[in-house]
């Protein structure tokens, strides 16, 4: 685990020892204080800071608020923030979360309240929770990647030990998991995996596509109701929170929850209790929950689509999926693995894939990650007339999408006449790592002066140093 700071934002010693006797309590966390906003823009520690607590003492002053935002925003580091005020406005509190605001206070509050909101927005940077996922694999033999795959890792998630490691410490935690990712780069397969490595397999692993139900039933999918209490309910209903007991409930297409059931969640995901529709019953969640969204939720929340509170709760641990397009290096490790399983599955004579063909689907863009490239296998191994899958056996749209760009080679070889196919991966992913390599240079190594020269979050520079393999080369 990391070490990590609240920066207090506050002169006053009633608000600043409470808060230092909740840090203490709480591992791998510390606390610094700034008098007041002025004194923020002479800060300069932003790296190891992971939540703001800004003491508000004007009534209805809000403009302070806004310039440290403005402030944090520069930073290009997501930094949760928490206002404490002692002028309690619930209009105010509105405004504050759609700017961004992670949670709004009145002072003095309950200390227990205040020591969850602590532990939930630190958790994320004390474990450092953003995990990049799917290095680039170096590529093997169809009969060495059969050696070398973790067997519990199948179908979107091409073993690896490291994923692997990581997928089961994290099952392991009781924490609340944010999966993101475009449509097919295997979130559903990873919130199984999780529950799979958990105490919890035993129990039941549930999920809610908040994107394919109605407005209207999706309360009524979460929490369940009584006979009678929505027009149609001709008989209690059981929700799946209910039903879930102590397993799993997976939350897929999160950003798609209408805003009123945003506002019910965020209270169950604090206090873990729900009511059915139609009760005054409070009923306990004992369910682990796993979230996971198509879109950035980043995004969503500055959009004012998506509760920034919400967010931040279910944000504890995020593993973030890049598209299949990012990492073409493993598509022979995912194409090996689905032809095996669909040659079993077909009972078919296929025995392998011609690197032509493989080319081919390395070059491709695959708009529908993972899940596209399965579906593709299945129908080729269906197809296929021979012992090996070629490129005729691959469909027109492939084919089309597949078309390699060609360059010429250096001078010097051959004499100028033979080509290098590469693609606009290949490209992008060069022209990446030259610019990321040529502003580390410029600034020493300083990652967060880098990150800044770039024009991304210090978090998207490590995801891309891991991608990258510069790591290693880039200890600052």
């Amino acid at each position: 685990m990391l070490e990590s700071r609240i920066l207090v934002v506050s002169d006053d010693s009633t608000l600043i020892e409470p808060l230092h006797e909740v840090v203490g309590s709480i591992p791998n966390l510390s606390l610094s204080v700034v008098s007041g906003i002025d004194a923020t823009y002479t800060y300069r520690d932003w790296d190891g800071v992971a939540l703001i607590v800004f003491h508000q003492k004007r009534r209805g002053f809000a403009a302070d608020v806004t310039r440290l935002l403005h402030l944090v925003s520069a930073t290009r580091k997501p930094i949760a923030t928490l206002v404490v005020s002692d002028h309690y406005d619930s209009e105010q509190a509105l405004s504050l979360l759609r700017l961004g605001v992670a949670d709004y206070l009145g002072w003095p509050a309950d200390s227990s309240r205040l020591a969850y909101l602590i532990d939930v927005l630190t958790m994320r940077s004390r474990n450092a929770s953003v995990v990049p996922l799917f290095p680039e694999p170096r590529k093997l033999g169809f009969k060495e990647l059969a050696t070398e795959s973790d067997p519990s890792a199948d179908d979107e998630m091409p073993g690896t030990d490291r994923l692997m490691g990581l997928v089961r410490r994290v099952a392991a935690q009781d924490t609340t998991i944010l999966l993101s990712g475009e449509t097919g780069t295997g979130k559903s397969r990873l919130a199984q995996l999780i529950h799979e490595f958990s105490p919890r397999k035993a129990e039941p692993f549930l999920v809610i596509n908040c994107g394919t139900i109605s407005p209207a039933q999706i309360e009524s999918e979460m929490f369940g109701h009584l006979r009678g209490s929505i027009p149609g309910a001709d008989t209690d209903r059981i929700g799946k929170f209910a039903e879930v007991g102590r397993g799993t409930l997976f939350l897929d297409e999160i950003e798609a929850l209408p805003g009123p059931l945003q506002a019910k969640l965020l209270r169950v995901v604090e206090d873990r209790f729900f009511e059915p529709i139609g009760s005054n019953r409070m009923q306990p969640l004992s369910a682990r929950l796993v979230a996971a969204s198509n879109r950035s939720l980043d995004e969503e929340v500055a959009a004012g689509r998506f509760r920034s509170d919400l967010y931040y709760r279910l944000n504890v641990i995020g593993f973030q999926l890049p598209p299949l397009r990012e990492r073409p290096g493993a598509i022979a490790a995912l194409t090996s693995k689905f032809l095996s399983e669909f040659v079993t599955a077909q009972n078919s004579e296929v025995e392998a894939i011609t690197e032509e063909a493989l080319k081919t689907l390395e070059n491709y863009n695959w708009p529908g990650n993972v899940r596209e490239l399965r579906n593709l296998i299945e129908r080729a191994v269906a197809f296929c007339q021979g012992r090996e899958i070629r490129v005729n056996d691959l469909p027109e749209s492939i084919l089309k999408g597949g078309v390699p760009l060609i360059k010429p080679s250096p001078m010097g070889s051959d004499n100028g006449q033979s080509v290098e196919l590469i693609t606009l991966a290949q490209i992008k992913r060069d022209a990446e790592m030259t610019r990321i390599t040529q502003a580390l240079e410029k600034h020493n190594n300083n990652r967060l002066r880098a990150a800044s020269e770039l024009g991304i979050s210090r978090m998207t520079l490590y995801k891309k140093l891991y991608k990258y393999g510069l790591m290693e080369a880039n200890p600052k």
